[in-house]
């Protein structure tokens, strides 16, 4: 079963938590799509400061340079995005359909993966259905931009319910799959070895009713 993006609990989770709180801002902010990039911009700008922190910290495994060049250019796109809000605004909407559409669909493929072993789940099916979809629709954009920028919020939030929704669907899918492997790997489970023992208590030369048949 596929699970990539879903390996890890937390990631699951902020990317939900961030895609409602964007979603909600989009909805709400009477300039949306300037205080999206300037929202963009500052996570950019604190990821870069905490890559050249993490950087520094770990300078003796040789990450720094690596760490470092992703710092500068986080730190480099985030303040220029945060000086210049209006002129990246216009695009912000089709950047928010691109994602929908990608992460859309790979959570698509990830939850058809998980549904086969836990069964269900058509409702969250649907859902990552209107992700791709409403990701469709801010790329060809075809309305005004502040309908665009409703949309686009409706969208995030429906995708990142939906993020949560499936990463707990995934981890369980995952344990089923897990013992699975574990019935399918010769593991002797309890009543085997009740079944061993009373065989072992049994006279030999001696037939049980089983033997009979």
């Amino acid at each position: 079963m596929i699970t990539f993006g879903y390996k890890s609990k937390l990631s699951s989770i902020l990317r939900a938590c961030a895609a409602i709180g964007i979603g909600l801002v989009m909805i709400l902010a009477t300039d949306a799509t300037v205080t999206v990039v300037k929202i963009v911009a500052a996570f950019l700008m604190v990821v870069g400061i905490v890559s050249l922190v993490v950087g520094f910290v770990d300078r003796k495994t040789g990450s720094l340079p690596l760490l470092g060049t992703n710092a500068v250019v986080d730190l480099v796109l985030g303040v220029l995005l945060f000086l210049y809000p209006t002129q990246v605004a216009g695009f912000i909407v089709y950047a928010i359909g691109a994602v929908l559409i990608i992460f859309g669909i790979l959570q698509l493929i990830v939850l058809i993966g998980a549904l086969s072993l836990i069964g269900g789940g058509f409702l969250t099916l649907v859902l990552s259905i209107c992700a791709i979809v409403g990701g469709i629709i801010l790329v060809f954009n075809p309305f005004t931009m502040k309908v665009m920028s409703i949309l686009a919020g409706a969208a995030l939030i429906v995708y990142g319910v939906q993020e949560l929704m499936s990463a707990w669907k995934v981890r369980k899918a995952v344990k089923v799959q897990e013992t699975r492997r574990l019935e399918t790997s010769g593991t002797i489970d309890a009543k085997d070895v009740d079944f061993v023992k009373e065989d072992e208590g049994q006279p030999e030369g001696e037939l049980s009713d089983e033997d009979d048949w």
